[in-house]
């Protein structure tokens, strides 16, 4: 639409600047390049070619953090509000409703735009539409540049000279540290990311430097940080989803605390993030993030009315801070808050499924903001190890969490003074009692507190960013030693452990059968274990490694099955050769009837698909016997023995044999 239309002209009077646009053609690159928030969408004369323009900007919509309100009238077509939703609008006007107010739909749609791009306490109403409508320019990329900068930069430009340097003007001007920040975000467009953003200096103030590829042309905007009033530091911002950082909430939540205020934090974490990077591709995960982040602003602030904070921390992990929340609600919000937004999701038209899991702690004046964000982060990462815990609510000390993060800064070193040990626990034969193999399992001897288990190993190397270090440094450990086995028990199977970050990895193939002719082992003596939930979200992929590790000799395991995730069609794609059940379903199948049906099930499935199962966790003769009438191959457990030292499993193999 142009000014003189009446529907403009009605918009520019609530105080909008408007930007028309009668034409499709390009409309996604006119629009961003515009530096528009929401774009107005009249469907009631002429509905294709509105609804058309709808699914054309909602494509970006939600990355972009854009709001689509499309005006209608029903009683013209009953079905209008359905197609607009399901075009991609994220509000709407019905004029047939007599209430129907303009310029209050217009307002919805622009705290929208604001929670997705940090939250409502950022700039003015008014300085917002300045800054996010007027200081842009836009250039074409090909072999023919042609540029545009706005009257508003050229004003605001002070002495970059936009004559002599149209397109790298405002470069010229950044500091070097800044002009390497800006390399990377053009790097990142022509990557293929629809949209970058630079922190740097314009003019004295700090700015945010919005970029946008699409259809060959790219746009930028510069945006002044404020909040009310004082310049915000670019720092306190996450420039991925527009949410704060770990640093700027932690001066939130120290605010909080010191003003007497109880928190509810609650940490969110995507379990299988890897796997869907892997499967989608990184931009993909980018945009997975970003569209997180924005309805987990979106629904906490529907839900709660009280002083909040949204945050993403490291990596896949967010962060929710909740002053003076009920405490007896808390689980019907978090489960509310997770299947809310993670139902349904989808990437690039595919459905994803992400496994998400929330840690939880509560503080009050007394807890410092430090401690009380690690409590949450810790209990996030023990439901994240937990299967079949999506919550779990903080009960750690101070003292346990200062433990917590010593071990996470002691494990590097402890990696590489060899504290990291292998132990290996003995698999049987259930028919005959015949040794057949031994599961690889990792230790930490730590000088002061004695042998740490796997658990406990795992998750300070999760913290610490170190997993995928540490699983190849195991791997190399245990395929050494198991290489250097006397030839009388050379016969025997190991198993080692894959983690889902190894199975993420573009080069797990490669490097797998690196280190397994490395260490000189037998490729066809090889199980290799993997988790179902592991395996969630990144069927292809995963059947396409593993086929090509099937296709070396190496067996296929997948471990800890019956713990929430079973499914038969990753069963029936998969190359898979064993089932392991877990030790939660063994045991009490001595004595639950439930548990006993349940584990002959599994059996008699396995069986069905040509599979053998294994059976983890026997302690006793009774549960030995029932696995043994219903057909269960093989079982590891403290029946027989425990995990073992390289030369204590040496010794038992060489008595067993």
């Amino acid at each position: 639409m142009h000014e003189r239309d009446p529907l403009a002209a009605e918009i520019a009077v609530l105080g909008w600047r408007v930007h028309s646009a009668r034409r499709l053609d390009n409309l996604g690159a006119r629009f961003f390049s515009a530096g528009a928030m929401i774009a107005v969408i009249d469907v009631r004369q002429a509905e294709p070619e509105g609804l058309k323009a709808i699914a054309e900007l909602s494509r970006t919509a939600t990355e972009s953090g854009i709001a689509i309100l499309a005006l209608a009238d029903s009683s013209q077509s009953a079905e209008i509000i359905r197609q607009c939703y399901d075009a991609g609008a994220t509000h709407y006007l019905d004029f047939a409703d007599a209430g129907a107010n303009l310029e209050q739909s217009i307002n919805y749609a622009y705290r929208y735009v604001e929670n997705f791009r940090g939250g409502a306490e950022r700039a003015s109403h008014e300085q917002s539409l300045l800054t996010l409508a007027d200081l842009q320019w836009s250039m074409t990329v090909g072999s023919t540049r042609e540029y545009w900068i706005s009257d508003s930069l050229l004003a605001a430009a002070g002495d970059i000279d936009f004559e002599r340097y149209p397109v790298t003007g405002v470069y010229r001007s950044l500091s070097q540290e800044e002009r390497s920040r800006a390399r990377g975000a053009l790097g990142r467009l022509r990557d293929g990311a629809r949209q970058a953003a630079v922190p740097h200096r314009f003019n004295g103030r700090s700015v945010i430097h919005h970029l946008h590829e699409a259809d060959g042309l790219i746009s930028g905007r510069i945006e002044y940080l404020a909040n009310n009033g004082e310049v915000e530091d670019w720092t306190g911002r996450d420039l991925l989803s527009g949410l704060r950082n770990t640093t700027s909430a932690r001066s939130w939540i120290k605010r909080q605390l010191e003003d007497g205020n109880q928190l509810t934090l609650v940490a969110i974490g995507i379990k299988n993030f890897r796997m869907i990077n892997a499967a989608f591709g990184r931009n993909a995960g980018d945009q997975l993030l970003r569209i997180v982040g924005h309805k987990l602003m979106d629904q906490t602030h529907r839900e709660y009315a009280g002083a909040q904070l949204v945050a993403r921390l490291a990596g896949q992990n967010f962060l929710i801070a909740l002053a003076n929340f009920q405490t007896g609600k808390i689980s019907e919000f978090v489960n509310d808050l997770i299947s809310n937004i993670f139902d349904d999701l989808q990437l690039e038209g595919r459905p994803i499924n992400p496994v998400v899991r929330a840690g939880v702690a509560i503080g009050d004046g007394d807890s410092s903001e430090k401690t009380l964000i690690r409590k949450a982060v810790l209990a996030l990462a023990e439901a994240t190890a937990a299967d079949a815990l999506p919550i779990n609510f903080s009960t750690m000390s101070e003292a346990d969490v200062h433990l917590e993060e010593e071990l996470e800064n002691q494990l590097p070193g402890a990696m590489s003074r060899g504290e990291i040990v292998i132990v290996f626990q003995p698999q049987i034969k259930v028919a005959t009692g015949e040794l057949v193999g031994a599961e690889a399992l990792a230790r930490w001897e730590h000088p002061e507190y004695g042998l740490l288990g796997a658990s406990t190993l795992f998750a300070v190397a999760e913290r610490a960013g170190l997993m995928d270090s540490l699983s190849s440094q195991i791997h190399r450990q245990a395929l050494t030693l198991a290489a250097s086995w006397p030839e009388s028990i050379g016969f025997l199977r190991l198993s080692l452990n894959v983690t889902a970050g190894d199975l993420a990895a573009k080069t797990f193939v490669d490097d797998m059968l690196e280190e397994i002719a490395a260490a000189g082992f037998e490729p066809g003596q090889l199980t290799l274990e993997i988790t179902e939930s592991e395996l969630i979200g990144n069927l292809s992929a995963s059947a396409d490694k593993l086929h090509q590790l099937r296709e070396a000799g190496i067996c296929i395991a997948i471990d800890d099955f019956g713990t929430g995730y079973s499914s038969l069609s990753y069963l029936k794609e998969l190359p898979v050769d064993y089932l392991k059940i877990d030790s939660g379903l063994t045991g009490d199948i001595s004595g639950s009837p439930k548990d006993q049906v349940v584990v002959r099930s599994i059996i008699d499935m396995a069986h069905s698909l040509d599979l053998s199962v294994i059976a983890e966790g026997i302690e006793t003769e009774s549960q030995l016997d029932i696995l043994a009438e219903q057909g269960c191959e093989f079982f590891q457990g403290f029946l027989r023995s425990g995990a073992l030292s390289p030369d204590e499993f040496e010794a038992f193999a060489l008595r067993s044999n």
